[in-house]
């Protein structure tokens, strides 16, 4: 083993580790949380990243995207994702993809991909994300957060697809009611990530077909199925 993965043992086993080493995932939205699922995976030693995003960043993004900073303003995200993590660990592939998300494309940008990261903020995009994904055989760990608030879910082909869990949860399309500071992002990104590591090393308890909702400012969470 790498000297570089041997913090990640023992909550993960050596076998976790080298399945991570062995996993192709896409992460679809470089923002607040696919900036910071993106810098995780990396860290964590993924065989290789797809991600897909059209947008520059602005900034506005400064607050909480960890990957923007003053001197890439302006610049495709995608791009500036790209130079992170060959920062960071050189040994991931990364494959940036500089387009929209739809579903007559997605079979093109993510069928290499085993585990598909929700990090965007279109409803649609999401719907098409979870539709791919059942179809295909594929786990979509789904991540939301706005305000003081932040969800994930699991959605698999023998779970419900995304629309029943849109119509449960308060979270989406709420941010710019809500606004979204550095610490709901984050915590979404978290959330996946301790997710995906428990799926690809089949320990704890998951949440296939379950939601989790954290409310920061109350300092409560609940988990339902959806």
């Amino acid at each position: 083993m790498q000297k570089r993965y041997l913090k990640n043992l023992s909550a993960l086993t050596e076998e976790g580790q080298r399945k991570l080493l062995s996993t192709t995932v896409a992460v679809v939205g470089v923002g607040g949380i696919g900036g910071f699922l993106i810098e995780g995976l990396a860290r964590l030693g993924v065989k290789k990243i797809i991600a897909v995003d059209m947008d520059s960043f602005d900034e506005t993004n400064l607050n909480r995207q960890i990957i923007s900073n003053v001197n890439n303003l302006g610049k495709f995200k995608v791009f500036e994702a790209e130079k992170r993590v060959k920062e960071i660990n050189p040994a991931v592939s990364f494959e940036p993809i500089k387009e929209k998300a739809y579903l007559e494309n997605l079979d093109i940008f993510l069928m290499e991909a085993s585990y598909i990261f929700d990090a965007t903020d279109n409803i649609e995009i999401r719907k098409s994300l979870s539709k791919f994904a059942q179809k295909m055989g594929k786990i979509l760990i789904h991540g939301g957060c706005a305000g003081w608030y932040a969800q994930i879910a699991v959605i698999t082909k023998d779970t419900p697809g995304i629309e029943k869990l849109l119509g449960e949860t308060n979270v989406e399309g709420a941010e710019k009611d809500m606004g979204n500071p550095i610490f709901a992002p984050m915590l979404t990104a978290a959330l996946e990530l301790s997710e995906f590591c428990k799926l690809i090393s089949a320990q704890g308890e998951n949440l296939i077909g379950k939601c989790m909702v954290v409310n920061l400012l109350t300092n409560e969470y609940r988990v339902f199925e959806f």
